[in-house]
């Protein structure tokens, strides 16, 4: 009987710790306005990222985009979403939400049509050539 008491003891424990340690799938998620924010400050690093390489580029110099990504995220990683706004305007012309998510998609479509030329990597070159006339056009589409 001892031993069955200090099981039950025991499951009893194990059951209140996993109860206690329980958090509801809803309960993680970021409210609306930190994904706004999260996704503003996204744009604002792509943008930034952008400009700063053309301009390493036009001076003959190298942008590590790693190091721009990370350096980004922690300076302005807390910033508040009003503040990201006004950047995003006075900077980039991106005057509200609906700019933000426009230039979101033109950023990921960019994105997704760059990991496909590279994948395309196997294929021969005249394929290569034709992939890539496409996906100028595509761009051209999103601006």
């Amino acid at each position: 009987m001892i031993v069955t008491e200090k099981a039950r003891k025991t499951n009893t424990a194990n059951t209140t710790n996993a109860q206690k340690t329980h958090v509801k799938a809803l309960d993680k998620c970021i409210n609306y306005n930190d994904k706004l924010r999260l996704m503003v400050l996204e744009v604002l690093r792509e943008e930034s990222g952008r400009e700063l390489a053309n301009e390493a580029r036009f001076n003959g110099g190298e942008f590590d985009w790693e190091a721009h990504n990370g350096q980004f995220r922690k300076d302005y990683s807390e910033t508040p979403l009003k503040e990201l706004m006004r950047a995003a305007r006075t900077l980039y012309g991106l005057a509200d939400m609906n700019a933000i998510r426009d230039r979101r998609a033109k950023h990921r479509g960019i994105r997704s049509e760059r990991i496909a030329r590279s994948e395309i990597g196997a294929t021969s070159k005249s394929q290569y050539l034709d992939k890539d006339a496409d996906v100028d056009d595509e761009i051209d589409d999103l601006e």
